[in-house]
């Protein structure tokens, strides 16, 4: 969902108190006719995360089970994601995440309109998201820019799937929704239509607006805009390059059968000069292949691992299965901050890296659960000696930073000087054996002067003093 925005206010945790054991909620980010949006910060990984709070009163109950089901199911890198689902009586919240940037509403309002470079990178990732939307029989419905998220490298997110709709092939949908000015010929017409031909429309307004900064289709009246929609009556610019002027005019097609599909506008000239982008599925938790450093600190919060196992199988969307969500994506921010670093947000933690252990956040505790850890050892390793568990376990409790490697006998301390390395048992002897060496070097040196000053300067050599010695 969308960033956080202006400065944060906390909202009265009794509002939400399912949400108060295991998220902060700060202040409403969004709001619409049937839901608000909250920012969030969840307890124990200090994770910022958007809560959508859909009423059960204002909404058929249908439609909620609807979008919670098409948001299940999104796995890609250009549509926000699902983290968790807590229902009550009145409620239903989805915990999801937050997106960085802002609307590309506010991007085009800054400066007016956005060139082809910029649009095509743009419109290359939404056309990726709604190929496999469109391939696991999802369509939006509602693709208009304050649903659309962009960061300032320009990477998209794709929100607000509460007009979605899940179809199969030669479905047709009667219902019709989304934003007057985005609507499709097919919706003034009160026809049947074919929900993914919609969409391909709701892309050729978004394409237009992008590069000119204005929508394609308004009108003064309602009559006045459906008579310019059912025409197909618009204007394009004429600085707008020919490639482009065609892709409009593709995507904009009144005659629904003649409208392109996604996968046909992939291979149009125009996309052709993007740089492929990762147009395949987000690598989400695997839980045949968990991470064993996540699985340790959700051991130490107090986590079962097996339940955490069986919540990512079973996809329950529960506590357990969020918190090795959110701790999995501070994982990623960490490893882009160190491939592109970027000043940290606040209210967004690193993901803590073995190699640098003092990064580690001070993770609340679920629960006090020693066995918790005796069965994820079981889970990891089922040869290892009773012995070696119990000293691992101990680590787990005590080490700031757990790591999973066999228990290696304990050295003494070494001390570094230059480039030397010595024990501190060693370190009067050496100390001793080096003064006596630069002893040794100094008189070589002062010889071998005197025999240069000899041989080059024919310079007598300074005779000792000889001192007599006394009687006995």
């Amino acid at each position: 969902m969308c960033g956080p925005k202006g400065e944060l206010t906390v909202e009265p945790t009794l509002t939400y108190e399912p949400l108060g054991a295991q998220y902060d909620v700060l202040r409403t980010i969004g709001q619409g006719s049937y839901a608000q949006v909250k920012l969030a910060h969840h307890r124990l990984s200090g994770t910022a995360v958007a809560i959508k709070v859909l009423l059960k009163e204002k909404i058929h109950y249908y439609l909620i089970r609807t979008e919670v089901g098409i948001m299940k199911m999104m796995n890609h890198p250009n549509i926000i994601s699902l983290h968790q689902i807590i229902e009550t009586k009145k409620k239903v919240f989805l915990i999801l995440e937050l997106a960085d940037g802002c609307e590309l509403t506010e991007c085009i309002e800054q400066s007016g309109f956005l060139h082809e470079g910029l649009a095509r990178k743009i419109f290359n990732q939404l056309i990726h998201a709604m190929c496999y939307c469109h391939d696991i029989g999802v369509v939006h419905r509602d693709l208009k820019p304050d649903n659309i998220m962009v960061d300032s490298t320009g990477k998209v997110k794709i929100i607000d799937f509460g007009l979605g709709a899940l179809v199969k092939p030669g479905m047709k949908l009667s219902r019709f929704c989304g934003a007057l000015q985005f609507c499709a010929p097919e919706f003034f017409l009160c026809q049947p239509y074919d929900g993914t031909k919609v969409d391909t429309w709701n892309l050729g307004v978004l394409l237009y607006f992008m590069v000119t900064g204005n929508l394609p289709f308004e009108g003064a009246t309602y009559k006045e805009l459906e008579s310019r929609v059912l025409l197909g009556r618009y204007a394009i610019p004429r600085h707008l390059s020919k490639e482009l002027q065609e892709l409009i005019r593709f995507l904009l097609t009144v005659n629904p059968v003649e409208r392109p599909t996604p996968k046909d506008i992939m291979v149009h000239p125009w996309l052709r000069e993007v740089e492929t982008s990762s147009s395949g599925h987000s690598d989400k938790m695997d839980p045949s292949h968990l991470d064993p450093t996540i699985m340790a600190v959700m051991a130490d919060m107090g986590f079962n691992p097996r339940e955490v196992q069986r919540s990512l199988l079973d996809k329950l969307y529960n506590e357990p299965m969020a918190t090795y969500s959110l701790l999995q994506c501070q994982a990623r921010q960490q490893d882009d901050y160190t491939s592109q670093p970027e000043p940290v947000k606040p209210g967004v933690t690193p993901f803590p890296t073995l190699t640098d252990p003092t990064t580690f956040p001070c993770y609340q505790k679920r629960v006090t659960n020693p066995p918790a850890i005796r069965v994820f050892h079981s889970l990891c390793s089922k040869t290892d000696s009773s012995q070696d568990k119990e000293q691992v376990g101990q680590r787990l409790r005590s080490a700031p930073a757990p790591v999973m490697l066999p228990q290696c006998p304990q050295k003494r301390m070494f001390t570094f000087h230059e480039d030397s390395v010595f024990t501190e048992t060693q370190h009067n002897g050496t100390m001793n054996s080096i003064r006596g060496a630069y002893r040794s070097w100094k008189k070589w040196t002062s010889r071998i002067g005197e025999s240069l000053l000899r041989l080059c300067c024919c310079t007598p050599l300074r005779k000792k003093r000889v001192v007599p010695q006394r009687e006995a």
